[in-house]
């Protein structure tokens, strides 16, 4: 029982057997070197919890451990050296990756024949770095031989009369550079926040043989994460799209079926019968491999899952680290599915019909947004559909009746400054290169935010194409350029209040959305904003929008509604008829019969 990613894992090991030694795959598999590597763990290192006697149990390494770290030690190269120079591994909690990778370490540390080693555990901070190192301090003292042998530290240990030393290490007040890292062990990538740790461990290895990074991670949050990009790249890996012959990977998953494959869907759909169920026992061992050797885990998942179900806060966090399902941490305004369904294919600019802009303007280095709204109303004989709203008025809840009629379609516009894209690209993990090249972000020159252009692109260029009846703005850092709108280019400008204020049409245009009302044409700039806003609400029920982290923009999604705010006021276009008409006391008839709404009549 194993996810598709694991398969995929054995299948390359198999297809490398078959290949190996050949010009066009130098390296070799040595059996032996693995098998030395599972013999040291018994011999030498003991579990944490005694057996019935009292007794330390023999480190018995399980199967799924010896095919992941066995690897690592058993494919080498022409010359002898270790293929893999870098190691994934994504599974569940409980799967005993951390105490392994502890021993793993420690064999690192005393079974190579070489001075000078610097062996390293990494975490978001000190704490998290410890646990691990931990691991191997209690091993070590409870081992003759490498008691013996090592200095051991509850911080560091040592092999004096080899200058080596084993260690945690964060990046909290303390430089990662300049180091010679013989072997790096990443714990809970997921968590880290930025790509420093990994980027400095991999200059660290250059010029090191036998090097090696290990990144140990459950499932993660954020797609934006440095933890996502390798899960995706070792994806890419292991399906074969990228050729990186030294880059482990071993990552457990729930299976989609080939239906919601092929729509693109990268993990089960919870709708589908035919994808796993998270809280099917027989698909368990697909998440943690650990279960088939450890049965007692059965028992403590079926807790977890109980608990997931009777207490929705710890759904996300649940399926997350003991079902590797990849959630999202912050609260969802809108979830994606339901957004994608509002994807249309962006027709022509049309005239004539009701349209609003609204901007939200950027100090210096951030993203700026425009979204324009257009009303698509119903035909005058069509039945709107009444909604109701709840929100609150100066302290007091009121109830307002929406009578919908009408399709808001939205065209949204992104602006950020050229020469710092680059640099947040790196830095945020955010594809703003790739949004830009295919067209969806526009960049502005210099290292900061240029407002005239923006101006000129959308008075000269958008404007035309949609003739918006009004402009909003967000006040904060754009009245300077709201005035200069209104005075040069004479559009009518409206101050859209943010915050609280803007309940109201929040509730309104979530509503809009489960309806199918608003239709968005799939960029994909506005579909990251809309994911990135997190709903907040007060013990009066009003609720606004705010951004999970410093680099989770939700201009976009701030844009939308507040266009969509403008648009909905505005009045209905009047409708053009043609042939005689006839005056009459209840207004004009046509020459058939049927009666026109009257010209001086309010629309």
């Amino acid at each position: 029982m194993a996810g598709r990613a694991v398969r995929l894992a054995c299948a390359r090991h198999l297809r490398d057997l078959e290949r190996q030694g050949t010009s066009e795959f130098p390296y070799r598999w040595e059996p032996d070197r693995a098998a030395d590597l599972f013999r040291f763990f018994p011999n030498f290192l003991t579990l944490d919890e005694p057996d019935a006697s009292g007794r330390s149990q023999p480190f018995e390494l399980l199967a799924w451990l010896k095919f992941g770290f066995g690897s690592l030690e058993g494919w080498i190269d022409a010359q002898g050296h270790l293929r893999f120079q870098q190691a994934y591994f994504e599974t569940a909690k409980g799967s005993c990756k951390t105490p392994t990778a502890a021993g793993y370490a420690l064999y690192r540390f005393v079974g190579q024949d070489r001075s000078a080693i610097e062996n390293y555990v990494l975490g978001v901070n000190s704490d998290q770095a410890n646990y691990l190192y931990q691991f191997a301090k209690r091993m070590a003292e409870r081992s003759d031989d490498l008691h013996d042998l090592l200095d051991i530290g509850e911080y560091n240990m040592a092999w004096v009369e080899r200058n080596s030393f084993f260690r945690p290490l964060t990046s909290e007040g303390r430089s990662l550079d300049n180091k010679r890292v013989f072997t790096a062990i990443i714990e809970e990538l997921h968590e880290h926040p930025t790509p420093t740790i990994p980027e400095k461990m991999r200059l660290g290895i250059k010029g090191q043989t036998d090097a090696l990074i290990i990144e140990l991670t459950n499932s993660g949050d954020d797609k934006t994460s440095v933890c996502w990009a390798h899960h995706d790249y070792s994806l890419k890996v292991l399906e074969g799209t990228v050729q990186d012959d030294r880059w482990f990977a071993y990552v457990c998953q729930l299976d989609v079926c080939e239906v919601c494959r092929g729509k693109g869907a990268t993990q089960p759909n919870e709708g589908c019968q035919d994808c796993d169920d998270w809280t099917d026992a027989r698909v368990w061992p697909k998440a943690n491999p650990a279960i088939p050797e450890l049965p007692q885990l059965i028992e403590y998942t079926q807790g977890l899952v109980q608990q997931a179900q009777n207490q929705p806060s710890m759904l996300a966090r649940v399926k997350r680290l003991n079902f590797c399902i990849w959630t999202q941490s912050h609260t969802i305004w809108i979830p994606a599915d339901k957004w994608e369904v509002c994807k249309q294919t962006p027709p022509s600019p049309q005239a004539g019909i009701p349209c609003a802009a609204m901007f939200d303007m950027s100090l210096k280095h951030d993203l700026t947004a425009c979204v324009i709204a257009q009303r698509i109303d119903d035909a005058p004989e069509a039945a709107p559909t009444e909604i109701e709203i709840h929100d609150n008025d100066a302290g007091q809840s009121v109830t307002r009746k929406w009578s919908i009629n009408y399709r808001i379609r939205l065209t949204p516009y992104f602006w950020l400054p050229e020469e710092t894209l680059l640099e947040r690209v790196k830095n945020e993990r955010i594809p703003f290169d790739v949004w830009a090249r295919a067209g969806f972000l526009r960049v502005t020159p210099g290292p900061v935010i240029d407002h005239h252009q923006i101006a000129e692109e959308f008075v000269t260029e958008i404007a035309p194409k949609f003739r918006p009846q009004r402009v909003g703005y967000d006040a904060y850092n754009a009245t300077e350029f709201a005035v200069g709108l209104r005075d040069r280019a004479k559009f009518t400008v409206v101050e859209v209040p943010q915050g609280r204020k803007m309940s109201e049409y929040i509730k309104l245009f979530f509503s809009l959305v489960l309806m199918k009302r608003i239709e968005q044409d799939g960029n994909p700039v506005l579909a990251w904003c809309i994911g990135n806003a997190e709903p907040k609400y007060d013990r009066y029920e009003n609720v606004w929008l705010e951004k999970p982290s410093q680099t989770k923009r939700i201009d976009g999604a701030i844009c939308a509604i507040g266009s969509t705010s403008q648009v909905i006021g505005l009045p209905r276009p009047r409708t053009k008829t043609r042939g005689a008409r006839i005056w009459t006391p209840q207004g004009f008839k046509r020459m058939t019969g049927h009666e026109e709404t009257p010209s001086h009549a309010p629309a």
